[in-house]
């Protein structure tokens, strides 16, 4: 017979024991959930620059992912479709740095400009830069109807606004990433793109989302309710239609699992459209030589590489002069033109030189792609 005073400390481990049995999977599957952040719940509380909003929602990232097609837009709208299509070095760089590090499926040009002028581009006669883009391999035209009406019976007069309207419904369409010929890939995305989330924006300098850098499959819902969105808001307003509805519907979304990611400033857009920086993004130093000083067309130039950070340094000494920006945090950079700052003729122009002299932060952040051109003979100092 089993004394009393025994008894009562076995039947309390028996219990605890089976406790343990249930509690133990519980933990494991706690402990493996994943939490994305989310993005301040309005345009009031936007969180600060360079941070990582605080999650308003808990939603859990689905177990079906969509992986974001491999499929770059881009979209040139004339006024005249007769016109030229006129490309220059800038527009050649943008879609052949994303070319080399996305390495897409496919690159559309949406763009309603007649037969003419594309054979005229294709050919050079419209310049150099035109015949290499239409040179870049996997360069596809799509012809575009322009609206020239929003839903709503307002007239869209701006050749800008146009572009709106063609390049959220191309992405609805057909699904992939949309970047403006302002935007600069300076690494892949692929990982981006396989997240498992139906779409993807970043904000810009105050908060608001941008809308010259975007992804989704295709008919995701964020460009979905973007388009009813864009129809029933438009004004004329610089960007009510656009940035304005896309960071309200993005943010709504949120909620939702897998339905939207939002990055935070740095990875699209970590510059802005003032004068401090844009001083800062495109001014030449002359603290620093030329790239090209006691070179000539033809000699090889140096590569210069990023630095992995093993251990911890406040400074590394190969990080660059103090003026040089770090773009490790970003992936593209959307590189605003002075067009709203004073005396925005001193600004220098994007030209092969100017980047290869790798004397600037713009400069700096797109040599790599430029020394490439430069290998290959597509591009010469003075061109």
């Amino acid at each position: 017979m089993i004394n009393r005073s025994l008894g009562r400390p076995l039947v309390g481990c028996l219990i605890f024991m089976i406790l343990l049995l249930f509690l133990i999977p519980n933990y494991d599957r706690a402990a493996s959930t994943i939490i994305p952040s989310q993005p301040a719940s309005s345009q009031n509380d936007a969180p600060p620059i360079g941070s990582v909003p605080a999650p308003a929602t808990t939603p859990s990232i689905p177990a079906a992912r969509d992986e974001i097609p491999n499929i770059l837009h881009f979209v040139y709208v004339l006024a005249d479709p007769s016109a030229d299509l006129v490309f220059q070095f800038k527009h050649y760089l943008s879609l052949y740095a994303a070319s080399h590090y996305w390495k897409p499926d496919k690159i559309y040009l949406h763009t309603n400009a007649r037969e003419e002028a594309l054979s005229r581009a294709r050919a050079g006669s419209s310049g150099k830069w035109g015949r290499l883009v239409f040179d870049v391999p996997g360069v596809v035209v799509n012809s575009v109807a322009v609206p020239t009406h929003a839903n709503n019976g307002q007239e869209i007069k701006n050749i800008e606004h146009k572009s709106d309207f063609v390049r959220v419904k191309t992405v609805a369409d057909i699904g992939g990433i949309y970047i403006d010929f302002d935007v600069y890939a300076l690494r892949d995305i692929k990982l981006l793109r396989a997240t498992g989330f139906k779409a993807i924006a970043g904000r810009q300098y105050e908060g608001k989302i941008n809308s010259g850098v975007f992804m989704g499959v295709k008919d995701s819902k964020m460009v979905r309710l973007w388009i009813e969105g864009m129809h029933d808001r438009y004004t004329g307003g610089w960007t009510i239609h656009s940035n304005d509805v896309l960071t309200r519907v993005a943010e709504k979304l949120t909620s939702e699992p897998g339905e939207v990611l939002i990055m935070e400033q740095n990875a699209f857009a970590p510059g802005s459209w003032y004068e401090e920086d844009e001083l800062d993004l495109w001014m030449p130093h002359d603290d620093v030589p030329s790239n090209l000083a006691n070179r000539t067309q033809g000699d090889a130039l140096p590569s210069f590489h990023e630095q992995t950070f093993d251990t911890w340094a406040p400074k590394d000494k190969d990080d660059g002069p103090d003026w040089a920006r770090d773009w490790s945090s970003s992936y593209m950079l959307h590189a605003f033109g002075p067009r709203f700052v004073p005396n925005r003729e001193k600004y220098p122009k994007i030209t092969p030189r100017y980047v290869l002299e790798r004397r600037s932060n713009f400069a700096r952040a797109v040599y790599p792609i430029a020394k490439e051109m430069y290998d290959k003979g597509l591009i010469e100092f003075d061109d």
